[in-house]
């Protein structure tokens, strides 16, 4: 899965590390990559968290002024997996190489597959992520790149397998499906791109000519992922405005869908400066290539009504 190759590529060359301690992270990473490193904290490394702006793009001069010759690993996410905010990757690595060109550059890629176009080696990054159900494979099969030359060491021990950093069995009706997903997105990409990004704005412009008090969070436009909707509804709980999308046939997630077993609002919407009353009024919503425009018109339908009726019986919160 894709937490699986962040943990491998974060807790791997850690492993691997014979002399650098420090990691550098951005503030609204995936947890399966803020865990892992936070962990190493306990094992002598230095966590260092890059802040973001109001969109959530990177501080590259702040980034700069971290990276050292003591600089392991800087990880920054191709693309947000809440607000769907596109890195600029090759900006990023030029960073970190012009101050310190040892340091490995990882990014996960989970949200960016089959979203925008990917050239690792142009971009010159050494370790990429990414999670099979992102583009409809089956659940739990992921991926990691290594550029050749990266030294990992295994974070798992058992049985010998066909590869060296992950031990056991090998799932393969899931590697199988994976591979087709690929090839099907790989095949349809500009296709796919394209009827994303038209269904997105339309949800997106539909949504604000129609709901009052409504924030989007992240970019507009080319700079955020085709699929990605992210909105806070003000005077709304995110996890009750969810519930009452999934009565009326619409399903979405409150906050993230990473984070949705808790109610504690996202580190994500919270690093981007929304107030707290924001970040839980926030839903998540994803297009694909399988929707079209007579979906996105059942939810606009829907929206206002099912935020008219909570926001009828909540409080208002003075903002």
């Amino acid at each position: 899965s894709g937490t699986e190759a962040n943990n491998l590529a974060i807790m791997g060359l850690a492993k691997a590390s014979r002399g650098r301690r420090k990691i550098i992270v951005s503030q609204i990473e995936h947890l399966s990559v803020k865990f892992p490193a936070e962990r190493l904290q306990e094992h002598g490394f230095k966590l260092v968290e890059i802040p973001v702006d109001e969109e959530g793009f990177i501080d590259l001069d702040h980034l700069a002024d971290q990276v050292d010759d003591n600089t392991l690993m800087v990880s920054i996410a191709a693309v947000n997996h809440e607000i769907g905010v596109i890195q600029d990757l090759r900006a990023i690595a030029e960073v970190v190489k012009d101050k310190s060109p040892e340091a490995i550059i990882h990014t996960d890629a989970c949200d960016a597959l089959g979203r925008i176009p990917l050239d690792l080696e142009h971009a010159g990054i050494d370790m990429a992520s990414f999670s099979g159900h992102k583009i409809f494979a089956p659940k739990g099969v992921g991926a990691l790149y290594v550029r050749e030359g990266v030294k990992l060491e295994p974070i798992l021990h058992g049985q010998l397998s066909s590869q060296r950093l992950w031990p056991g069995a090998e799932n393969i009706p899931a590697i199988a499906g994976f591979t087709r997903a690929l090839e099907i997105f790989g095949k349809n990409f500009d296709e796919y791109r394209s009827r994303m990004r038209r269904l997105r704005d339309m949800l997106i412009d539909g949504i604000f000519e129609r709901v009052d008090d409504v924030v989007l969070n992240g970019p507009r436009g080319d700079r955020r992922a085709p699929d990605n909707v992210n909105m806070s509804f003000l005077y709304c709980e995110g996890e009750a405005l969810t519930v009452e999308l999934s009565l009326r046939g619409v399903y979405v997630s409150s906050g993230s869908a990473c984070t949705s077993r808790t109610l504690e609002p996202s580190h994500v919407l919270l690093a981007i400066r929304r107030p707290y009353e924001v970040a839980h009024g926030s839903i998540l919503m994803k297009v694909s290539p399988m929707h079209d425009e007579k979906d996105i018109e059942y939810v606009l339908e829907q929206m206002p009504e099912a935020v008219k009726r909570l926001r009828a019986i909540s409080p208002k919160v003075v903002m």
